[in-house]
């Protein structure tokens, strides 16, 4: 019964982090950059709990997890922050339009 979960775990593991990597690769716009970043972010949460769970130590998991949750947060709020200053900027918040902005 376990072997099944764990199957299920690894390949909504393999699926959130082939999700997030194409959310990065595409970079058509700036939100779809930011939400890649955070779908590979939350993979990495999961792998984190599933290892925990079959090394029989959740308590570690947990805690890297709360603070992998944290992290997300703030580089979320910058990168939302950043992206309304582009759009201010720009007017769009596509990638092109950042390459045509001048310092």
């Amino acid at each position: 019964m376990t072997e099944a979960w764990v199957s299920a775990g690894i390949a909504g593991i393999v699926a959130l982090f082939v999700t997030g990597l194409y959310a990065l690769v595409a970079r058509e716009s700036l939100l779809k950059v930011l939400l890649g970043l955070e779908i590979l972010g939350k993979a990495v949460t999961v792998t984190f709990v599933l290892a925990g769970f079959l090394l029989n130590d959740l308590g570690r998991a947990q805690a890297i997890v709360f603070t992998i949750v944290v992290i997300e947060v703030i580089v979320a709020a910058l990168a939302l922050s950043l992206m309304v200053n582009v759009y201010r900027q720009t007017g769009s918040l596509s990638v092109r339009g950042i390459r045509r902005l001048r310092g």
